[in-house]
């Protein structure tokens, strides 16, 4: 029994302070809304971005435009989450992009919030 409360002891220390700041989101808050992100795009997205988000889906090639290649690391660091969010939203027309990239307004924000965190966990560097 007093194992059991030294043992409670230490975690429930450890719950009481506070999180340090680091300016990143912690891996296992991330990783479950990452996966309902991944849920999404296995449905939605591949058809035209393809299961890895290389651009490469079934639909790609009829288009008439060059689908994203998510994993771009470039792309990736020069695009924000909020961009990302937006496009999710609203399609890339909002951005000046082509209506091949349709809107998705049915989705809720923490559906597009889990998609845009999965599509981040997609960079190659």
């Amino acid at each position: 029994m007093l194992g059991l409360v030294l043992f409670w002891g230490f975690f429930a220390g450890a719950c009481s302070r506070a999180p340090e700041e680091t300016g990143q989101i912690p891996t296992l808050a991330v990783a479950p809304a990452a996966k309902a992100g991944e849920m999404i795009f296995q449905t939605r997205c591949f058809v035209c971005h393809g299961r890895g988000g290389k651009g490469d889906g079934p639909s790609s090639s009829g288009l008439g435009a060059t689908v994203r290649d998510l994993t771009n690391s470039t792309w990736q660091d020069s695009t924000s989450d909020e961009t990302i969010r937006n496009v999710i939203r609203n399609g890339a027309t909002a951005i000046g992009g082509t209506a091949a990239m349709a809107p998705n307004p049915d989705l809720s924000n923490a559906q597009i919030q889990s998609l845009m965190l999965y599509i981040r966990s997609l960079r190659k560097e």
